[in-house]
């Protein structure tokens, strides 16, 4: 069983829309990549005119998100290319919510939240306009 002690911040890097995309990521990661589950413990996504979250992974099952880090975080997912523009004040906010609730119930401090960039320096993600330190600064 993974007891998580870190939270690494993700996006899609895909156009959010209208049709719900966690489930299209979760086809990629199952089917195209032959994985047991979705990389991701949570996605964020825009379903009609509202922000929801979505499980992924249980919390205390190991991810597919973030290579060498699996065994101890969770991945969360904002569902939305965030090098184009800045994430959607809800959406920023529900995920402020959700990792404040994550670091509470796991007793992780917030200076354990990463952005994915952070282990794999090759890419933007959560996306040059996602401001992580502002992020974590609200938590």
């Amino acid at each position: 069983m993974m007891i998580p002690t870190s939270i690494i911040l993700h996006h899609s890097l895909t156009k959010d829309g209208e049709t719900v995309s966690w489930g299209a990521i979760r086809h990629y990661h199952t089917i195209e990549k032959g994985w047991n589950d979705i990389g991701y413990h949570y996605g964020i996504e825009k379903v009609g005119h509202d922000h929801e979250i979505f499980v992924g992974r249980m919390m205390t099952e190991q991810g597919a998100h973030c290579h060498g880090h699996n065994d101890y975080s969770l991945g969360i997912c904002f569902i939305g290319n965030f090098d184009a523009e800045p994430p959607p004040s809800v959406q920023w906010d529900l995920g402020v919510r959700l990792v404040r609730s994550l670091l509470n119930v796991f007793s992780i401090e917030k200076m354990f939240v990463y952005p994915h960039r952070k282990f794999a320096p090759w890419k933007t993600c959560p996306g040059r306009q996602f401001d992580t330190k502002q992020f974590v600064k609200e938590l």
